[in-house]
């Protein structure tokens, strides 16, 4: 876990936004510009940028306010995305014991966060076959 808590971003994922003017005082630039580092923030603004939405671009790209405002929303999708994703990794994980092609919850976990793992994976399909 040391990777973890050695990037900038991993403080952002373990406050409480209960209290807004708690993070909006640990968040710094640094902070922020990490996150605009982000490949996924890269992908995000080359979408608004093929739509047309140059204010929201600038925005995200030179607004250190509005963008952290989007923070704690932002926090909340990824929050709930990692829920999904272990809660469908340990129903693979108990499916899958009932199989001649059993994986290990590690595994498939590290699967599902490489991308490797999805509906269109052959282990994903047999496991939906053998439920119908």
């Amino acid at each position: 876990m040391c990777h973890f808590y050695a990037n900038p971003l991993s403080v952002i994922l373990s406050l409480s936004f209960t209290d807004p003017e708690q993070f909006f005082e640990i968040l710094t630039p640094i902070h922020l510009n990490a996150i605009r580092a982000l490949p996924s923030m890269r992908a995000y603004v080359e979408e608004k940028l093929d739509e047309k939405d140059i204010e929201e671009v600038k925005s995200l790209l030179y607004d250190d306010a509005y963008l952290a405002s989007l923070i704690p929303q932002l926090v909340d999708l990824v929050q709930t995305r990692a829920r999904e994703i272990r809660q469908s990794v340990i129903l693979l994980a108990k499916l899958s014991e009932r199989t001649k092609t059993r994986r290990d919850l590690g595994e498939l976990y590290l699967g599902a966060l490489a991308g490797e793992v999805n509906s269109q994976t052959p282990f994903v399909r047999e496991l939906l076959q053998l439920q119908r």
